[in-house]
């Protein structure tokens, strides 16, 4: 006989819903009842799943290896839900690692046992609720640097090419002029060194050109479905400023066409994009933008777009809980939930510049040179100390003295180092200055919901080199000189790029909240009108599976007849002999009210 733990718990999976009791029994035959502690792997990132697992007790945390290396997390398994069914019927590859969180029960059933179990009770395929087949993968084309996964780009574009032309036509002008003009100095000066002054400014002026050109194709608008990006390259002090509005937090976009002095920008219809947020400081202004009325239009109709389908969603959420409600299909399945949970951690090393901590959190620091910059000078004043110690020139005091303060400012800088953090969790970003021995110890606390749009900034030749730059937090109603600031970190975009995405699961979980105190306004008025309509509200059961109304009761059922009906004698002649109350007498509408109805069947005066 089948384990009817395995039983109760599969029935609850969407495969299974429609499987008889005996099919049911099969199924349970041939699935294994696993126990992880916290840390055990349950499959690994890259390897082909070998079926599909629904935690029964415990929870586990899904974590992605990216390119550089570090473990992120990238979703969350709690019990009740299931994860890989689709790798019973196909191959697939895992694109994370689970990593049990606490001691959890899984029901796992490996793709070789379900194919041997269609083999021997192929009538077990027609029942079951078959997930859809998974699309055909393809590359998401990368159209520019951190690109989200599943993010589209609605428009990308460049200042308009006659930004670059005007300066470049200009140019053309003075070199044709040089020409000119040395020409005809050589036709009044013998000797004069025409080619001499030519060639050489024709080269200056042409890679003069060449630097606006790479000027104009280096800054870039990008709008996609989740936000708009803005980004500024200039070459000559190495600087690259990008600012990242999520869509939610645009209010309004207007235009500005080029004053009437401004021939050109007439002719060629570009013109100036004026995004606002929630308050007139954090105004961001794109000059020259080719057919800025198409961009305007763009930006309204992707955020109308993404708002509605936000709204749909939370519809479609409300469709669910109320088929469940009212007794649909079980669902289960895995959450949205991309938090990382305490338990798993990834402990800082010597010069680690980016951790998770036990709060699920993002936690970054200065860059190693910063530390470098500080405890190489108080490294080399130590050795000098040692050095005229072992000599013995001015004797030990003065040598102890310098090694002291040496140590002293290698400790202080070190510490400084270690303390000064960026923590980027689901809602704050929480920005750590400290100072040992009290000199300093300030921590900001940012809600996500304040802030409008993030800036990376990074600026010289060797910040270039390096990827040294910093992050810039403008929060409502403020602008650049007030916002919050961490410097000289490690790939400043990256940081944004984190912060950006804590945003939008932070919107995620608002929207999911929102929807669920939705939902539940819906089961509570459900419940009232059941009680109002005499019968009994949604029952409720075990999470995935449906809840089953109570039956109406039959007030013409003798089960539902009145005792004192029954005991009581009456002359009604719609009692029947077996005391059980008839329908209702339906009123004869054809007559007036207060007038006896005469009855067909009994003679006058009787």
């Amino acid at each position: 006989m089948a384990d009817q733990f395995v039983v109760a718990n599969a029935r609850r999976l969407p495969l299974f819903a429609r499987l008889d009791a005996q099919q049911m029994d099969w199924v349970a035959s041939v699935t294994q009842v696993l126990r992880f502690e916290p840390g055990e792997e349950l499959f690994k990132q890259g390897d082909v799943a070998q079926g599909m697992m629904m935690v029964i007790s415990g929870s586990g945390l899904l974590v992605q290896r990216g390119t550089d290396g570090i473990e992120r997390p990238f979703g969350k398994v709690s019990a009740g839900e299931f994860i890989n069914d689709n790798a019973l019927f196909n191959d697939i590859t895992t694109q994370a690692t689970l990593r049990a969180n606490e001691s959890s029960i899984v029901l796992f059933l490996s793709r070789e046992q379900m194919r041997n179990l269609l083999t021997h009770h192929p009538e077990i395929k027609n029942n079951l609720n078959m997930p859809a087949l998974p699309k055909v993968q393809t590359q998401q084309v990368q159209q520019f640097q951190n690109q989200r996964e599943n993010e589209n780009t609605i428009l990308k574009t460049r200042r308009h090419i006659g930004a670059f032309l005007t300066k470049a036509v200009g140019i053309s002008v003075i070199i044709l002029v040089v020409w000119f003009v040395s020409a005809t100095l050589a036709g009044l000066i013998a000797g004069f060194p025409m080619l001499l002054i030519a060639l050489p400014a024709t080269v200056i002026l042409g890679l003069l050109i060449g630097y606006y050109y790479i000027e104009w194709s280096n800054d870039e608008l990008i709008i996609t479905d989740r936000r708009v990006i803005n980004i500024q390259r200039t070459i000559l002090n190495f600087q690259t400023h990008v600012n990242e509005i999520p869509l939610d937090a645009i209010h309004e976009v207007n235009v500005a066409l080029p004053p009437i002095t401004d021939v050109v920008g007439r002719f060629l219809g570009y013109g100036s994009i004026i995004i606002k947020t929630s308050g007139d400081a954090n105004n961001i202004r794109l000059d020259e933008i080719p057919n800025p009325k198409n961009v305007q239009q763009a930006i309204f109709t992707n955020r109308q777009n993404y708002q509605q389908a936000q709204l749909e969603e939370n519809r479609n959420a409300m469709r669910g809980e109320l088929a469940k409600v009212i007794g649909g299909t079980p669902t289960a399945g895995m959450a949205a939930d991309t938090g990382a949970p305490p338990g798993v951690t990834n402990q800082p090393g010597l010069f680690t510049l980016e951790y998770t901590n036990d709060k699920g959190e993002t936690v970054y620091r200065k860059h190693w040179l910063v530390l470098l910059a500080h405890i190489v000078p108080a490294s080399i004043l130590f050795v000098v100390g040692i050095f005229v110690l072992l000599i013995g020139v001015v004797g030990p005091i003065i040598p102890l003295i310098v090694m002291a303060l040496a140590a002293l400012w290698f400790y202080i800088a070190d510490w400084d180092w270690r303390n000064d953090m960026y923590i980027v969790g689901d809602q704050t970003v929480t920005i750590i200055h400290r100072r040992p021995i009290f000199l300093q110890d300030q921590k900001d606390q940012i809600l996500l919901a304040q802030v409008d749009n993030v800036v990376s900034d990074t600026q010289g030749f060797m910040n270039s080199i390096f990827q040294i730059g910093e992050v810039k937090l403008l929060l409502t109603g403020t602008d650049e000189k007030n916002a919050k600031r961490f410097t000289n970190v490690y790939a400043p975009q990256h940081i944004q790029q984190e912060i950006s995405r804590r945003q939008d699961r932070a919107e995620a979980l608002k929207r999911q909240e929102d929807a669920q105190r939705q939902q539940q306004s819906i089961i509570d008025y459900l419940s009232v009108y059941h009680e109002t309509v005499g019968t009994a509200p949604p029952t409720t059961t075990v999470s995935g599976q449906p809840l089953t109304p109570a039956q109406p009761a039959n007030p013409y059922s003798a089960q539902a007849a009145s005792p004192a009906l029954k005991t009581q004698t009456s002359t009604n002649p719609y009692i029947t002999d077996d005391d059980s109350p008839q329908p209702p007498r339906v009123r004869d509408r054809s007559r007036p009210p207060g007038i006896p109805r005469v009855r067909r069947d009994v003679p006058p005066g009787s």
